[in-house]
């Protein structure tokens, strides 16, 4: 099937911007923005002639990410994600306004309202506890109503054979990868089976009880603006405890000396149940096998966020006790 929507910034086009904005454009720039950050998907600031600002997201055009998308659907679900329930949903979000889906090659794009940073959101140097404390008054909001929505039939759960049968793959290509770039760091993970640690995880917190969590807090998936902090890039969400979106973002957001230091803290303070906290910090060494995988190689800040991403769960799960 013939794709009909631009699927990279270089096939962006003043006919599609008026037919998904409604209204001519005369003109328009462009400049890449989120770089480095984007693992699955390609941003870019839109400014119109008018100065207004739009987001374009598109699939990122390396073949390991658009066959990981395939897979589990995953830019299909953030497109449903936002026709379906974000307008059920009480949370901060940007505002949608068009977006098209190929199934046959995982190509998409979304154009998004733009909501400007007023600080970096940098998961290798974190938010800080602030800011942290703000993304975890969000989740308790998601978390309360995305109880509601559990049943709705397309979602996800945890334990979905797409799900399980993606992220399979990506630890098993990625755990070796992981070794070799993390080197001693993942010393503490050599005694464990990493994939069959991971279904038994997932296995136990499907048993809790579940709501809708995002799945991948951390700094790159979050904008700070004027309006608060925004939790975007809802690809991976789907039903699970919340205690598996709180662990991963304790985790990312904060420096394990700022974890170690606010722990006790965020998590009394926090309003939900967070049963299988422990269990769910396992999904950081996850994503850390995924990253290399999904990531652009040819990105200098790949490798580091790797490190950060592996470092700061070995060392939570340490403190935790699960790697004893």
């Amino acid at each position: 099937m013939e794709v009909t929507f631009p699927t990279s910034p270089d096939d962006l086009n003043r006919e599609w911007l008026s037919s998904a904005l409604g209204r001519p454009i005369e003109s328009f720039e462009m400049h890449p923005i989120g770089g480095g950050k984007g693992n699955l998907g390609d941003l870019v600031l839109v400014s119109l002639e008018n100065g207004e600002q739009v987001v374009a997201k598109f699939a990122a055009n390396r073949q390991e990410a658009l066959n990981a998308a395939k897979r589990s659907g995953l830019f299909e679900r953030e497109i449903k994600f936002y026709h379906e329930l974000a307008p059920k949903l009480d949370i901060q979000l940007p505002k949608l306004f068009a977006s098209a889906y190929d199934p046959s090659s995982a190509y998409f794009i979304m154009l998004l309202e733009y909501l400007e940073p007023v600080k970096e959101s940098d998961t290798i140097s974190g938010i800080g506890v602030d800011y942290t404390r703000q993304t975890l008054a969000e989740l308790s909001k998601l978390h309360t109503q995305g109880r509601d929505l559990i049943d709705t039939p397309w979602v996800q759960t945890m334990i979905s054979q797409h799900r399980i049968n993606n992220l399979t793959i990506m630890i098993e290509k990625g755990w070796p990868v992981l070794q070799k770039i993390c080197g001693e760091l993942v010393e503490p993970l050599k005694e464990i089976n990493i994939l069959e640690r991971f279904l038994e995880t997932m296995s136990y917190l499907n048993t809790l009880d579940q709501t809708i969590v995002h799945g991948d807090v951390k700094p790159d998936n979050l904008v700070i603006s004027s309006q608060g902090v925004t939790i975007i890039d809802w690809q991976g969400f789907g039903t699970g405890p919340p205690a598996w979106d709180i662990a991963y973002c304790m985790c990312q957001c904060l420096t394990t000396e700022e974890r170690r230091l606010h722990e006790s803290e965020l998590l009394d303070n926090y309003p939900h149940d967070l049963v299988g906290y422990k269990e769910s910090l396992f999904f950081g060494i996850v994503i850390a096998c995924a990253l290399p995988l999904l990531g652009n190689s040819d990105d200098p800040r790949l490798g580091k966020l790797v490190e950060t991403t592996a470092e700061r769960t070995i060392n939570a799960m340490l403190d935790a006790g699960t790697l004893t």
